[in-house]
């Protein structure tokens, strides 16, 4: 399986050109791929004032351009995207990851872990959910997710393979968690941030990049640096189906023997 990380200077409210950035990285690659991961607000960028601003740009999900546009360029590229989107529904607004393959939307996920700011004006999610694409278990974490260890844990409990994280960080920290994500859940984990810069209470804040696909022994497979780039890596899934460590032969089992809380 081909996977992959989009790489993108996001611009703030323009969805037209995120979109179409998004769709000429994906045809100037020359490797085919089957799953891209896509920044975390990649159509809309991060900073908003007021959640009345925010309902302005938000959409529906699967209804909404961002969606439906999205789905287009699956498509045409023959490849699914992962990626979270602000959505709204019935008056609430929510950080949602959406998955899209070559026959259209697939289901979405909302963000449960919400950072001091975007509770101000976002909802939590309540659940979460494994995707098969191609054959693989495919789950997700949105960026602030990835801190919360039981988040990546459900997922492999669940069956995941292959774990989604749709990213906006500046922090060198964040890329450390998800490699260790990575190792503890004997799973491939694809990171995608962006390298934009916003403007947020008179401050400038530019995102890191250092988007990347990382194996279950937390190497670093390939990174995008700071560059606007598509990256690939073929890996084989497979070998992330049995859960067993150097030291302990079924790993899920030893979980499963104690209650943490």
């Amino acid at each position: 399986m081909i996977i992959g990380s989009l790489q993108m200077n996001v611009e703030k409210k323009d969805k037209i050109k995120n979109l179409n950035t998004i769709e000429k990285l994906i045809n100037q690659s020359v490797d085919s791929v089957d799953l891209v991961v896509l920044p975390e607000l990649f159509s809309t960028g991060y900073f908003f004032d007021s959640a009345s601003e925010l309902m302005e740009i938000a959409e529906e999900i699967p209804n909404g351009y961002t969606t439906r546009r999205l789905s287009e360029i699956a498509k045409n590229a023959n490849c699914h995207f992962v990626g979270a989107i602000a959505e709204q529904d019935n008056g609430h607004l929510y950080i949602t990851a959406i998955v899209v393959g070559p026959s259209g939307y697939m289901g979405k996920q909302r963000k449960r872990h919400l950072t001091d700011h975007e509770s101000k004006v976002f909802s939590c999610g309540t659940s979460s959910e494994v995707f098969d694409i191609n054959g693989c278990k495919v789950g997700i974490v949105i960026c602030f997710e990835g801190w919360f260890p039981e988040s990546a844990r459900e997922l492999m409990l669940k069956g995941a393979q292959i774990i989604c994280h749709s990213a906006l960080t500046c922090q060198e920290r964040t890329l450390d968690i998800m490699r260790i994500r990575a190792i503890e859940n004997k799973v491939y984990l694809i990171l995608a941030n962006s390298i934009s810069t916003e403007y947020h209470n008179n401050e400038s804040i530019t995102f890191r990049g250092d988007s990347r696909v990382i194996d279950y022994d937390g190497n670093i497979l390939v990174n995008a640096g700071q560059d606007e780039k598509l990256i690939t890596v073929e890996v084989n899934e497979e070998h992330t189906i049995h859960k067993d460590l150097e030291d302990c032969k079924d790993l899920i089992s030893e979980i499963k023997k104690h209650t943490y809380y």
